[in-house]
Parts: C-alpha cells; structure tokens; sequence
C-alpha cells in the first residue's frame, strides 16, 4: 500500500474516530468555505473500490484538513504523520488511475440491464487510456499503467483467440453494429490485424445466421412469398422439376440470408442516449428480422462477467475477520436465517409457468447446439 494512501487513510480514522473529532472537523470544513455537502468517508483495506471513494471524498476537503493539522494539535501529531502537499498530489493520481475501472466494474457486473453490448465499448476505453498513460512523464501514473496493462494482457491475451460471440452482440447493438467494431480496431490495432478481426467479427455473424435459420424452428416463414407455381410441364418432368425446386429454394434461401443481415447492417445507426432500450428494439424490429431478433434474444441474454461487484472489488478474498469466527453456532444461524427471510423471494405458481420454462429450455439446448457447430 502506498504511504500516501495509508497517511490519508489515518487522517479520515481520526476525525471519524468520535462525535468529538467529528463535530472538530465539520468546524474546520465552515472555516476553509467548503461547500461540498456530507463528510469523508471510512474505507474497508481489502476493496479497493472503497479505498478509491474514500480517496475520493477526501481530496474534497483538503483544505479541511490542512486547517485542522494547524489547528488541533492531536492530530498534527498523529502517528505515522499527517498528509503533506504530496500525498494529496499522489492521492489525485490515483483517484483518476480507479475511477475508470470504478465505473467499468459497476456497469459489467450489472445484474438488472444488458452487458454484453456495452462491454466492448469500456473495454477499448480502458486499453487506450492505459496506453496513454503509459507514455505519461508522471512516473507514478506510468508504472501503475505500466503493471494494469500487463494484467489486462493477462486476461484477454491475444485479442485473435477471443471468443467472438464477444463482439456479435456488440454488432447486435442497433447504436453500434459493425461500424463501432472497425473503428475500434482501427484505433487500438495494426492495419492488418484490424482488418482480420472485422472481417472474421462479420463472417461469425454470417454464420450464427445460418445456423439459426437451419435450427431455429420458431422462425416463422408466414412472412415468406410463395415461390412462382410450375407448369404443368415441369410437372411431367420430374427430375427436373425435383431439381429446379431445389434451385429456387437455394436461391431464396441466399436471397434471405443476404437480405436480412445485409438490411440490418446497412441500415442508419440508433441515436445513442440514456433511454434507448436495446431489448425494446429488437422487440419492435424482430418482425423485420426474425432470425437476427432469436440470435439477440439469445446473446443479449449472456452477461459479461459472472463475477459479483463485491468479489471484483474486493483483495482480500474469502476471509472470515475475528468477529465473524467469534460467532456462536446459534447466533450464526439466526443471521443466515434472518437474511433469508428478508431476501425471500414471492413463491412462483410452476404449474402456471410450466409451458413457459420448458419453451426456455428447448430454446438454451438449441442455443447450445448452434455455439457447439460454430465452434468445431
């Protein structure tokens, strides 16, 4: 842990440590005119997200402490010393370093709106910014770059290799589609690769269709026209009749596969905006593109990460602290009962829903099924 972290973090102990301290403190925050509303807040050492807020609140009242360093005496004296010009210089630092993985972290683990079309997007912000800094001439804000993109590196590796499924459901996204994939690769990678990528990104999508279309018995072919009727020549001539149907099916079959995706990709991008509901969308055009409206069904569906906030925040791992092992057997089983009760959810009538979840399997084994052919 940085000294300047620990001196900071020493600073909010004190103030918070009693109403005293506390009511000393709202006095200096009066006196330096801050106007910011609420005090610091205390921070748990193994969450670095807590260690960032902590950080983060502080820096807004610098000058309340500068005035109670000069003030109180107590605490110009407190062990381990208070923090200088310095420590709040490298405190901003590293503010700015965890904020974008701060907010990151909380719009990938998000349980309650779609992930796997906005991923992509804050991802390439992280890998860019992190190149950014890396060439940065603060030598502090460098080397933390420096070790975050080896560990960036660690985890997507070579960006060939990655699952494009990834990127489908980015293209899938009516605000993005292909153009925000080229771009994207474009800017954060060589010519040649960017152009592979691109290329293997809209070949995938191609073949998720046709996948789709060949095992997607809900596609409804209401919709589809009649091929011309055969004459009554034709009709004496088996073979060949047997043969040209077969032509005019492959035809239509092309015809339909082009068409759909070809619309979908051609046509304007959506505004984007905090109100566009992507799962709305496909609900409204899935009439207009059928296949493409069950592949996002299905993708759409898939979160990006399944890993909680509070574990992705956390450092310190699965670790039971002295209060929780001091814990009686009667007085644990109260609490796990307790907060199952509270977090009960209503009874679900199945007999009511039975249809419904046998619909939702069938559909995740024919998911699986599609995946398990694109990959072999």
């Amino acid at each position: 842990m940085h000294e300047s972290i620990l001196k900071i973090r020493n600073a909010v102990r004190h103030v918070r440590a009693s109403p005293g301290r506390s009511e000393r403190f709202k006095t200096m925050i009066k006196e330096a005119r801050i106007l910011e509303k609420g005090t610091v807040h205390l921070d748990v050492p193994t969450r670095w997200n807590s260690t960032f807020l902590i950080l983060e609140s502080a820096l807004k009242f610098q000058k309340a402490f500068k005035h109670l360093g000069e003030r109180d005496s107590e605490y110009a004296m407190m062990a381990g010393g208070i923090p200088r010009s310095e420590d709040w210089e490298n405190a901003k630092h590293f503010v700015k370093f965890l904020k974008i993985f701060y907010e990151v972290t909380n719009k990938v683990s998000g349980s309650t709106f779609v992930t796997s079309s906005q991923h992509f997007n804050d991802f390439c912000k992280i890998l860019s910014t992190l190149k950014h800094w890396m060439g940065s001439l603060d030598t502090i804000l460098s080397s933390m770059a420096k070790k975050m993109k080896s560990k960036y590196d660690k985890y997507w590796g070579n960006i060939k290799n990655t699952n494009m499924m990834i990127f489908i459901a980015v293209v899938l996204d009516p605000r993005y589609k292909l153009q925000l994939i080229k771009w994207s690769f474009e800017k954060l990678y060589e010519k040649e690769d960017a152009e592979f990528l691109t290329s293997k990104v809209k070949e995938t999508l191609f073949r998720v269709f046709d996948s789709y279309r060949l095992f997607g018995d809900n596609y409804q072919r209401s919709s589809r026209q009649d091929p011309p009727e055969i004459s009554t020549q034709e009709l004496e001539a088996h073979e060949t009749s047997f043969a040209m149907e077969f032509e005019k099916e492959m035809q239509f079959n092309e015809s339909a596969n082009k068409n759909e995706v070809e619309l979908y990709l051609m046509e304007a991008l959506e505004k984007s905006g905090v109100q566009f509901d992507i799962l709305n969308w496909w609900k409204v055009n899935s009439t207009k593109f059928p296949i493409l409206g069950l592949i996002a069904r299905d993708v759409l569906a898939m979160p990006v990460s399944t890993v909680a906030s509070e574990s992705a925040f956390s450092t310190g791992g699965r670790v039971l602290n002295n209060y929780r092992s001091s814990l009686t057997p009667m007085t644990a089983e109260a609490l796990i009962c307790t907060q199952n009760w509270l977090r009960n959810s209503p009874k679900l009538v199945l007999e009511e829903l039975i249809e419904e979840l046998e619909k939702l399997e069938l559909g995740m084994v024919k998911f699986l099924l599609i995946i398990f052919f694109i990959l072999i």
